[in-house]
């Protein structure tokens, strides 16, 4: 069995049938070999009994009536194949070499390698040559001894990376049932790892933590933990160590009771001694890997939430979506960049499989999200990779179709046609303007003599072919009937704004944002006590104190806590400013909570951060325990602050009474 038939094979097993076109597509080659490959393949299940694979007439491959009995009778023959019978293609077999030199425990000959592989020793040699370039590009050398071998020079943390690597560019996850790798590729890499004792036994482990801590990783971060775990079990068996990278401050993460149990389950399990340094340092891989189901315990940094928060909603603000999402999908989103900035800040990234498709198919968003990313990035200290900027492509390409549906359920805008032509001309305008039929509805057609004074209130937007008198309501100029491309962009942004205002005034008058007393019981956010509006402040630092300061008066924290506040804004920026106008200074619980809630100052004269900043007028001083508390805060608040008619009303507001009555129940 070759590369091509082993493949043919996990196809229909998969998906339960392939077709000719997929494969000519997958192998670049022509049909007439696809259906030689099949041919051939059936030949050799015949030798073992086994049905032969149907094409029909539509060059669809696949088991009309693939049984259980069929189903498991294919697994047993792709998995009993071996170098007998199973033929590597060059990259493979380069792929196995170098997984052969990372995992030796000393030098390696060429002919060693070459009887493995059953394989020329010339063509080994060969290999390994161009093997150098990889290994350099992954910190490592291959260093070669006449008479001794190979063997591979670099740090242990580099080489495991580096067959952690090999593992993931190789992997198709949908390979694994209960340990068992229908590859046959895939099985011949991980023997190096002694896996088939271990991979089941390690998955369970983790799977039964991930189930007692709350936690959640995605399929592809869960292979990739029991991946490292295996790893780790191979190198410890060699006596192979990591320095002590995260050291003994781990201890105070969320995530070590999961290492904590993980790594005693496989001292118990497999018999080894983990040291200390191993332990302290995987607890940053599940930091980076997981997220909680629920936002409710201690989280790490308070910064990081503050931070993302004010970057989700730039992105938002870019991409003109509508505040008004979904806690749940923010919730979510929130929690995974948090692991995200993890994964960053140590050098680590999340592979998406679907990473390149989305680059092509969203590069606007993928470009507006790189560009936000920005200040996080300066936070860290490192650049985010594109397969985690993909990931977050995906989230906001979600958001986008979500609120494209809300729109076409809502109300459209209503538009009314100008035109001095005649009526022939303006019905081709009518059908160039079908193309919006998501987002505007044509209400009336006049001239422009006709348009004497403002249009009745069921008029929202005026697009004319003439000169209009300067009206309360966006009008848009075309040139001609047949629009073009800025006229195009012109007319779907006004509208969206339109839309965008008729929700939130639908939002100020029919609904109530939900109250978070409710949600986080016995936790009191906003008492009008912490209300002050009018505040005099010289500057940023005591517009900060002020907030602090009725925290401080509400027994919500002490009087540390106020000086560490400002203290963070001097160390970090203007991070803090996670919304036009508005600024949320914190510190971390450690540093003087006593209980959550806010206070909400309105300066009398905003103040300015820095100079990349616009000047803000509320400051909302902010204490919390919890992440859920903090997500649930900033969701809410920039509700508030994305809503003009709200905002207005905010600043137009008399007094601390009328502010809290205002603000009640939003956040």
């Amino acid at each position: 069995m070759d590369y091509r038939s082993n493949k043919i094979l996990n196809q229909i097993l998969k998906k339960q049938g392939t077709s000719i076109q997929s494969l000519v597509e997958m192998f670049d080659i022509s049909e007439r070999m696809v259906r030689k490959l099949v041919k051939e393949l059936n030949e050799e299940l015949a030798q073992k009994e086994i049905p032969e694979i149907l094409i029909d007439k539509e060059g669809n491959i696949c088991y009309p009536d693939l049984t259980q009995q069929l189903e498991e009778a294919l697994k047993e023959f792709i998995y009993e194949s071996d170098f007998y019978t199973y033929r590597l293609i060059p990259n493979e077999r380069k792929t196995i070499e170098a997984m052969i030199l990372m995992n030796a425990e000393g030098y390696v000959t060429a002919a060693d390698i070459s009887e493995y592989l059953e394989t020329s020793r010339n063509t080994i040699i060969t290999d390994l040559n161009e093997l150098k370039v990889w290994f350099a590009e992954n910190k490592m050398e291959l260093i070669s001894q006449v008479q001794k071998g190979y063997f591979i020079k670099g740090k242990e943390k580099d080489i495991r990376t580096g067959i952690l690597k090999l593992l993931e560019l190789n992997q198709d996850y949908t390979n694994y049932q209960n340990g068992q790798i229908l590859d046959i590729f895939n099985h011949l890499l991980l023997k190096e790892l002694l896996y088939e004792d271990r991979l089941p036994q390690i998955q369970t482990i983790v799977r039964h933590e991930e189930r007692k801590q709350d936690l959640y990783f995605s399929d592809f971060s869960f292979m990739e933990i029991v991946f490292e775990l295996l790893i780790l079990l191979k190198r410890v068996s060699m006596e192979k160590y990591q320095e002590d990278f995260m050291g003994e401050s781990v201890k105070d993460s969320s995530k070590y009771p999961m290492s904590k149990h993980i790594m005693v389950k496989l001292e118990e399990t497999f018999g080894y001694t983990i040291p200390d340094a191993e332990k302290h340092n995987f607890v940053q891989e599940l930091r980076s890997k997981s997220y909680l189901k629920s936002s409710t315990t201690h989280i790490d940094t308070i910064d990081i939430p503050v931070m993302i928060g004010r970057t989700v909603y730039q992105i938002s603000e870019r991409l003109n979506i509508s505040f008004y999402l979904d806690f749940s999908l923010y919730d979510v989103l929130v929690d995974h960049m948090k692991s995200a900035v993890y994964r960053t800040k140590s050098g680590e990234c999340l592979k998406n499989p679907f990473g390149k498709e989305i680059g092509r198919k969203y590069p606007e968003i993928f470009q507006i999200i790189r560009e936000c990313v920005k200040p996080l990035e300066e936070y860290v200290g490192n650049r985010f990779q594109d397969d985690e900027i993909s990931f977050l492509v995906m989230y906001y390409a979600s958001m986008l179709e979500k609120d494209k549906m809300a729109r076409m359920k809502d109300e459209k805008v209503s538009v009314m046609l100008i035109g001095g032509m005649g009526r022939g001309t303006m019905k081709l305008l009518e059908t160039e303007l079908e193309r919006f039929e998501d987002i505007i509805e044509i209400k009336k057609v006049k001239s422009a003599h006709e348009l004497a004074k403002m249009p009745d209130e069921q008029i929202e937007m005026i697009i004319s072919t003439v000169s209009c008198p300067k009206l309360e309501i966006p009008v848009i100029h075309i040139e001609s009937p047949i629009l073009k491309e800025n006229e195009i962009y012109e007319i779907r942004m006004k509208a969206t704004k339109v839309l965008e205002e008729k929700y939130q005034e639908k939002e100020l008058t029919n609904y109530n944002l939900e109250d978070l007393s409710s949600r986080k019981k016995g936790i009191s956010f906003l008492e009008e006590n912490r209300i002050k509006i009018n505040v005099d402040a010289k500057n940023w630092e005591q517009a900060v104190r002020e907030a602090g300061i009725a925290l401080q008066k509400a027994g919500l924290v002490t009087e540390n806590y106020i000086n560490a506040m400002v203290e963070n804004i001097k160390i970090n920026g203007s991070y803090i400013v996670i919304y036009p106008d508005l600024a949320i200074p914190h510190a971390e619980q450690e540093q003087g909570v006593i209980r959550e809630g806010i206070s909400f100052i309105r300066l009398k004269t905003p103040v300015r951060f820095d100079e990349k900043t616009s000047p803000v007028t509320y400051i909302v001083g902010i204490s919390v325990e919890h992440a859920g508390s903090i997500n649930d805060m900033i969701f809410n608040l920039v509700k508030v602050f994305s809503n003009p008619i709200l905002k207005s009303k905010l600043n137009e507001a008399k007094t601390e009474k009328e502010v809290y009555y205002l603000l009640k129940n939003k956040i």
